[in-house]
């Protein structure tokens, strides 16, 4: 039993692109030796392109289906294979395109200045007790990437924030705006023999960064030897009800107003360099 190969119908080759979605056709002529070789002999004829293969002049689509007919009983055969780049199917899983969908999700935080930057506070100077709360929508970037082995440092990225700018679909993020949420990892897959991961990434990104920004305030403030904390008083000597505005340098402010409200600077989380991420 033999099935022959014939070549390329040149002329059944075919080409579309559809709103960016390219797919092309091309097809072939087979030939077999014994009424007892069927489709999945023709279909798997080693001269044949094979799921996940690079077009020939296209390397931005891959093969994703082989349509076997027998076109002149019994002999003749033709194999139409379809391409497109719609779901990149590449015979090394790990070469496939990064899926990225970008979302929004809500959360809520301290509504602890305006606009311009200026504290929210009553008339006479002071934080509102409780504080006021607001919407905090934050932009969310989940990435699908497959992966070659286990990648376990990529699991060390959990809750880092990137410390170089980074490009995600050609939109790129500064210093200090991105947070790696979540990471997850599949258990191992193979497809072609090629040994792989799927390795999901979640981002949350801030438009002013995630440096913690408290109020200074407290009850305490420092003497002049500037070590020695000391209770801070009213001037009738009692002991405030309240936390007292400090002037970013550890005194009372004098004449807190919303303008003149100082804030701190924390870096609570660790960073890491995110342009080596898979994020394409």
């Amino acid at each position: 039993m033999t099935v022959s190969y014939l070549g390329e119908i040149t002329g059944e080759r075919s080409a579309t692109n559809s709103l960016g979605k390219r797919s092309y056709t091309r097809a072939f002529r087979l030939t077999t030796s014994t009424t007892a070789e069927g489709a999945y002999a023709v279909g798997s004829h080693a001269s044949l392109p094979t799921i996940g293969q690079v077009y020939p002049d296209d390397s931005g689509a891959w093969c994703v289906s082989l349509d076997v007919k027998n076109s002149e009983p019994w002999k003749g055969w033709t194999v139409t294979a379809e391409y497109n780049s719609d779901r990149e199917l590449a015979t090394d899983p790990t070469t496939e395109p990064a899926i990225v969908r970008i979302s929004t999700e809500q959360f809520q935080k301290v509504a602890d200045v305006d606009i311009n930057g200026d504290s929210i506070c009553n008339s006479a100077g002071d934080p509102f007790d409780p504080p006021f709360m607001m919407d905090d929508s934050r932009r969310v970037v989940s990435i699908t990437k497959n992966m070659s082995g286990i990648p376990s440092w990529i699991l060390n990225y959990a809750d880092t924030v990137n410390s170089d700018a980074f490009t995600i679909k050609g939109i790129t993020y500064s210093v200090g705006q991105g947070k790696v949420q979540r990471v997850a990892i599949s258990e191992e897959q193979t497809r072609n023999g090629v040994p792989f991961v799927v390795v999901d990434l979640d981002i949350h990104l801030q438009r002013d960064g995630w440096i913690l920004r408290p109020l200074d305030v407290g009850f305490r403030q420092l003497a002049y030897d500037a070590t020695t904390r000391i209770n801070i008083k009213n001037d009738d000597d009692s002991l405030p009800s309240a936390p007292v505005p400090l002037n970013g340098l550890g005194k009372v402010l004098a004449n807190p107003s919303s303008a003149t409200a100082v804030y701190g600077a924390s870096i609570i989380y660790k960073t890491a360099v995110f342009s080596v991420l898979p994020l394409t």
